[in-house]
């Protein structure tokens, strides 16, 4: 009986975490494309690049899959434009971490 509610409260914590990151990465695409640059560089220059580096060696395929990321929406969505955009906005580290998030999405 345990096990039926431990698996049933994964599935549901699983979906939440999967529509909280669809929702995150929705707002920060909207945010780069309508948002002011320079709260935008405010905010992301508070993230270490680091850690932004490390969250992102950690995404392949499988695990956008899991988290029903569409790699070719995302591709959609934002343009040469953008990507240069973010590059300045994240400063010292912003072509090796725009390199790193046009390899995942190809």
């Amino acid at each position: 009986m345990n096990d039926a509610i431990s698996k049933k409260l994964a599935e549901m914590l699983g979906k939440m975490d999967e529509k909280i990151l669809q929702a995150k990465l929705n707002a920060a695409i909207d945010m780069l494309k309508k948002g002011n640059p320079e709260d935008l560089a405010k905010k992301i220059n508070k993230l270490d690049k680091n850690e932004i580096m490390n969250k992102l060696n950690e995404l392949d395929t499988s695990k956008l899959n899991e988290f029903n990321i569409d790699k070719e929406e995302i591709r959609k969505r934002i343009n040469s434009a953008d990507f240069e955009k973010m590059s300045q906005i994240l400063g010292e580290n912003g072509d090796e971490i725009i390199n790193k998030l046009k390899d995942i999405i190809k």
